[in-house]
């Protein structure tokens, strides 16, 4: 849903950077003894993405507001029924979720970028590069 929002490149890219966000937020919270990387942290954030994606109506007329509260509320909820079970990270959850909130309110006021071939291809490399780029760090650790 976020790459439909966003467009292929900038939303793999984006939720990408949401799932950062989140392993960033658990390393901050609990230290180098946690050794958690999942994927979590990115879906949350995509769910951000997808959540915040309605504050583009801002320049819409009336009823703009009750559909941005609807899309955020929804996110929310989904959040809290994906998001809190025990025994997963939570704060990396959070992190995730908070970071697609942030990165994709700072999308949803732009022009609508979903567009321009341009932009998501550069977005589509930029997601490759730092998916490769991360890959090569891990297997150079084993080796």
């Amino acid at each position: 849903f976020a790459a439909g929002c966003y467009g292929t490149g900038l939303g793999l890219l984006a939720a990408l950077l949401a799932g950062v966000g989140g392993n960033l937020a658990s390393w901050t919270v609990h230290g180098a003894a946690m050794h958690g990387l999942g994927a979590s942290g990115v879906v949350m954030g995509a769910l951000g993405l997808v959540a915040v994606h309605s504050i583009a109506h801002l320049r819409k007329p009336p009823g703009a507001a009750r559909i941005i509260l609807a899309s955020l509320a929804g996110g929310v909820m989904l959040f809290t029924l994906l998001g809190l079970s025990p025994g997963t990270d939570v704060t990396a959850h959070l992190g995730g979720f908070l970071s697609g909130l942030a990165i994709g309110s700072l999308l949803a006021r732009l022009p609508s970028s979903r567009f321009v071939p341009i932009i998501n291809l550069a977005a589509g490399l930029g997601f490759a590069a730092m998916v490769i780029w991360t890959w090569a760090l891990a297997l150079g650790r084993i080796g």
